[in-house]
């Protein structure tokens, strides 16, 4: 079974399957979108201050998720930090939406999908 996408949001421990990183990433680009369409459209710095403080909750929520998904193939979730390397940080997101994780348990905990743990 796959982790509800909301769940350990701004948690650094466990792991995240494929599918639950692939549903935070669209819900999480679909609101980020409309975030910056407000923001764009926005008359008063107030409403831009809340759009900015949100995107900041996305990125780390984001940065927290990738972390997870990196547990998930056995690594260290500090290698989410090569996001920030220009072109590919760009790149790394998508090849963790296509590489499978451990099946069973590794360091980091049980199998999200529950194979062999």
């Amino acid at each position: 079974m796959s982790k509800p996408v909301f769940e350990d949001l701004f948690t650094l421990s466990g792991r995240r399957n494929r599918k639950s990183y692939f549903l935070y990433t669209l819900l999480m680009l679909v609101i980020a979108i409309a975030i910056w369409i407000v923001a764009a459209m926005a008359a008063s710095t107030p409403l831009v201050v809340v759009a900015s403080i949100a995107t900041l909750g996305i990125i780390v929520s984001s940065w927290v998720v990738g972390a997870q998904r990196c547990r998930d193939f056995g690594w260290t979730g500090w290698a989410i930090l090569i996001t920030v390397v220009p072109f590919v940080g760009w790149i790394f997101p998508f090849v963790m939406l296509f590489l499978p994780g451990n099946v069973g348990a590794n360091r980091y905990g049980p199998d999200p999908l529950g194979a062999g743990g």
